[in-house]
């Protein structure tokens, strides 16, 4: 017998573009890709009403043609139908290898467009311009894209990273305060893992980020950019330290699939899952510091709950849990909270499971 070993390595890069009014250099940096000039357009019929024909005359000015994707807007349009839908439009138009993908939307759009532009002919340039608070600061960078299964949500999903990431936080003047709440979210759990003084500086400023100022908001973009982007470039495929940016996730997207991704949003969903994480960490004697006063006033000020719904059974959401992507045949992994700019990886045997998550969901 013999035996030979290949070795791979593979380097990769996205540019993240970070400003306001910036579509005129989102398109030109577009076209600095050198690729073809047909792209697509992914967005959701929210989103085009405001910012579709903007971006479309900006690429024909530019004599770039776009075949146009309008999916229906929601969480639960994140599935394989809405994968199908992508990829027959791609093949239809005619778009080959060189031909970028751009996603407008928010984390749904973006996780659609990356697993899209990943399998479609092995992998299409991939150009993300999120629109919602929650994609800028967490799900327009990192490459990992998710689609919800029967089973539970991100469950299907590859790592491929964007050659563009662009973030123009002037369509945040258009959001609602529940979509700007549901990304901020994400913001403060990147302060708890990683940075103290920043949850500390959304939670003084709060009122001044509900009043939607601009500057600030590119501010607080910037320093989660920066803050994600350390965890990521150190472990891109998620084996390692990458994992401590799931604090709240776990119990999150339980409750999200409990809820058939209707009840809850996600900024709702993980908002709780941090509290449970602080409530469990706290039953094993592990919370040095309990910040869970002041993420509950962040949580309220935002209008976001901070009790389970009653009407999800803790019973169903242990089932839910169990097709956690990661529960191993050990058991599940937990990002805890330690202390407040601090977490740690916590196992679960699956015979502890049921007494650990019955005492997390005591909000």
């Amino acid at each position: 017998m013999e035996t030979q070993r290949l070795t791979y390595t593979r380097s990769s890069s996205n540019e993240i573009i970070l400003g306001n009014d910036i579509c005129k250099e989102v398109v030109a940096r577009v076209l600095r890709l050198r690729a073809s000039k047909h792209c697509a357009i992914l967005t959701n019929e929210t989103v085009a009403k405001w910012y579709l024909q903007p971006l479309l005359a900006e690429l024909r000015t530019r004599g770039m043609h776009a075949s146009e994707i309008v999916l229906p807007d929601g969480e639960k349009y994140k599935n394989l139908d809405s994968i199908s839908t992508i990829l027959a439009k791609l093949c239809d138009d005619g778009l080959d290898r060189n031909c970028p993908l751009i996603a407008l939307g928010g984390g749904v759009i973006c996780d659609l467009g990356g697993f899209a532009a990943s399998i479609y002919k092995r992998g299409l340039p991939l150009v993300l311009m999120p629109t919602s608070f929650l994609a800028m600061v967490d799900a327009s960078f990192g490459g990992k894209n998710g689609i919800n299964l029967a089973g539970g949500k991100n469950l299907a999903g590859t790592f491929y990273q964007p050659v563009l990431t662009a973030i123009d936080v002037s369509v945040l003047r258009t959001l609602p305060l529940s979509q700007l709440a549901y990304g901020l979210v994400e913001a403060v759990k990147h302060g708890a893992i990683a940075d103290s003084a920043y949850f500390r500086f959304i939670h003084k400023s709060i009122d001044s980020i509900k009043a939607k100022q601009i500057n600030l908001l590119q501010r607080l973009t910037r320093r989660s950019i920066h803050i994600k982007k350390t965890f990521v470039a150190e472990d891109e495929l998620d084996h390692g330290i990458r994992a401590h940016l799931n604090l709240g996730h776990t119990f999150g997207h339980a409750l999200e699939a409990a809820g058939n991704y209707i009840r809850l949003h996600h900024g709702e969903a993980v908002g709780l899952g941090m509290l449970m994480a602080l409530k469990a960490s706290q039953s094993i004697g592990k919370l040095e510091e309990d910040y869970s006063e002041h993420l509950t006033h962040i949580l309220t000020e935002l209008g976001l709950p901070v009790k389970i719904p009653s009407e999800l059974d803790k019973k169903s959401l242990l089932n839910t849990l169990s097709q956690d992507k990661k529960k191993d045949q050990d058991g599940y992994r937990f990002i805890l909270p330690q202390a407040l700019g601090k977490t740690f990886i916590h196992k679960v045997s699956p015979d502890k499971i049921e007494d650990f998550f019955l005492t997390a969901c005591d909000l």
